[in-house]
């Protein structure tokens, strides 16, 4: 598929799963559903991805529960609307997060099947209108390219930072498992912190390394413009989302 297909159909989706409700993310889960299939490996990295957020997903599943309001009902002490009012509170939140995990799944799609050349490529296409208002497009994705290097180099070297620490660090024992639970909350404290401090020590060294990266070359593959038949494609994703509306 066309990389420009590919962003543009990303955006669509997105915007209609925010929008949108149960039947929307059920007809964009069925959208995705066969990209899985035919390629299992996506699992691995979407799954990773889930794992990362789940604690975000459990404090968003808790927020929306406790700060939605109670639906008004003249019988207030009955069961039936005490129950009605806590499966409301529960679907909200639920709803919430089911749009951040297709989300997710399509944006892993597209990391994955996309290259960095490809993005920046279709990024070039897709804005190059904007060179009738003098608008330097070269600089805006050079900025980007730069971004894009530097963000990989910094996740890279954190990974390995990370893993370093992991195997040096000492878990002490405790006998009782209240001492052993507040033991992992402090250490988990003192990672995270550590992990702070230190990142901005890697960040400034990979400023530094930017400055000395002056005369450096980049080379964007001008695309061609996408095929009627893949034209088609966002405007049907556009349309059967939008009548889910």
């Amino acid at each position: 598929m066309h990389p420009v297909i590919k962003i543009v159909s990303l955006i669509i989706l997105t915007i209609f799963v925010t929008q949108g409700g149960w039947l929307t993310i059920f007809l964009s889960a069925i959208f995705l559903l066969p990209y899985y299939l035919r390629h299992s490996e996506l699992w691995l990295s979407a799954t990773k991805m889930l794992l990362r957020l789940k604690w975000f997903f459990l404090s968003l599943f808790f927020f929306y529960y406790f700060y939605t309001p109670a639906i008004n009902s003249s019988d207030i002490n009955s069961i039936f609307s005490l129950l009605l009012s806590l499966s409301e509170r529960s679907m909200t939140g639920l709803l919430r997060i089911a749009v951040l995990i297709v989300i997710i799944f399509s944006v892993n799609i597209f990391i994955q099947k996309t290259t960095k050349e490809e993005i920046l490529s279709a990024l070039l296409w897709l804005f190059s209108p904007l060179n009738a208002f003098n608008i330097n497009i070269d600089r805006m994705l050079l900025r980007a390219i730069l971004t894009l290097e530097y963000i990989e180099e910094l996740s890279l070297r954190l990974s390995c930072y990370k893993d370093q620490y992991k195997d040096k660090k000492l878990v002490p024992k405790y006998s009782t498992s209240k001492y052993t639970f507040m033991n992992i909350i402090k250490q988990k404290k003192q990672s995270f912190v550590h992990l702070v401090e230190h990142s901005g020590i890697i960040l400034y060294d990979i400023l530094n390394e930017a400055d000395n990266t002056s005369g450096k070359s980049y080379t964007i593959t001008c695309l061609l413009a996408p095929s009627i038949k893949q034209l088609l494609f966002p405007l049907l994703l556009c349309l059967s989302l939008y009548l889910t509306l």
